[in-house]
């Protein structure tokens, strides 16, 4: 396929994290009006991951020095939407965005969580307005907080529930396993939240187990990530006969070091394997990628056929976590 066929094919995007999508021209804007001159080397060297990164302080220095700019209500509500602009303009008929309201408000003290959700909640209103796009919202809870903190933001999303589809968990999945966030996951799935839970990511023994005990301690209906499922063969059997929809991030996998190059990410030898994937950008502003990079590293890496992009979105269709009548609205 030619990237304007590529282009117009129906997508779905379901691992996309709202924080990390600022467009550059935003963040630089924002650093200016905060007196800081914008080199542009030194804008890539701080703000953009492109290379992969060596150890976790400088990636959170990263992550962080996105964080801290997002400072208002109005900027949270204009990263939103054109988030969803550029996803649209690249065929994404399907989005689900998800963002830790913890992140955040950790840094913005004036900043209340309802009125950053608001802020949020407008820039996805305008631009399901504006484009032909159904766009859903996922709660992270983060490892990194003791489940009271997170219980705090487990009934912030309850009382939020007609925004949000699911719940997520994210954060260093060796450090803080499965097992002490049960409680919550029970609460969040009597409530009637879907559940996808970051797994399978880190390097280390357990990872892959952390799929099949986010599954079944967890209740998860999807798995972000699950990149090292190949290193454990009953892991592999077991999600494959549940059917489990795993969200593969590329380029995010290469930048986090599980594969030597972009090139050599297992996309493919999982696909093969018999497990349902799904191509997703992770964090597209902080990795100056969009949804079409990762289309055309399978395309021109992995050969993929118009015939198996059309069979990912469809698995990623059937996964969306939004509404059944508000996907068939959009999907052609």
């Amino acid at each position: 396929m030619h990237d304007d066929a590529l282009r117009a094919l129906p997508k779905v995007e379901l691992h996309c994290h709202l924080e990390l999508t600022a467009r550059h021209d935003l963040l630089k804007a924002l650093l200016k009006a905060k007196g800081h001159s914008v080199d542009e080397a030194a804008f890539r060297r701080d703000f953009l991951i492109t290379e992969p990164v060596e150890d976790l302080p400088t990636l959170l220095n990263i992550f962080l020095g996105h964080r801290d700019l997002l400072d208002s209500p109005e900027v949270v509500e204009r990263m939103t939407y054109e988030c969803c602009a550029d996803m649209s303009a690249n065929g994404v008929r399907l989005l689900e965005l998800r963002y830790a309201p913890s992140f955040l408000c950790d840094a913005h003290a004036g900043m209340t969580p309802d009125n950053m959700h608001a802020a949020v909640m407008r820039g996805v209103q305008r631009a399901e307005q504006d484009f032909p796009m159904a766009v859903g919202l996922l709660c992270i809870l983060q490892r990194i907080k003791t489940v009271e903190e997170n219980r705090y933001w487990l009934d912030f999303a309850i009382e939020k529930k007609e925004d949000f589809l699911a719940i997520d968990l994210a954060d260093n999945e060796l450090a803080y396993g499965p097992e002490t966030f049960v409680p919550l996951f029970d609460r969040a799935k009597s409530e009637g939240f879907a559940v996808t839970i970051h797994a399978g990511e880190a390097e280390g023994p357990q990872a892959a187990r952390n799929i099949r005990n986010s599954i079944e301690l967890l209740h998860a209906d999807r798995i972000g990530h699950g990149v090292r499922i190949l290193e454990d063969l009953d892991v592999l059997e077991f999600v494959r006969e549940r059917g489990t929809v795993l969200e593969l991030c590329p380029t995010s996998n290469w930048l986090s070091q599980v594969c030597p190059t972009r090139e050599a990410h297992p996309f493919r030898q999982i696909m093969d394997a018999g497990i349902r994937t799904t191509v997703n950008t992770d964090d597209p502003g902080i990795m100056n990628i969009d949804i079409m990079d990762e289309y055309r590293l399978l395309r021109d890496a992995m050969g993929f056929t118009e015939a198996e992009f059309k069979q990912i979105n469809q698995w990623g269709r059937d996964a969306c976590f939004i509404p059944e009548a508000r996907k068939a609205a959009v999907w052609p």
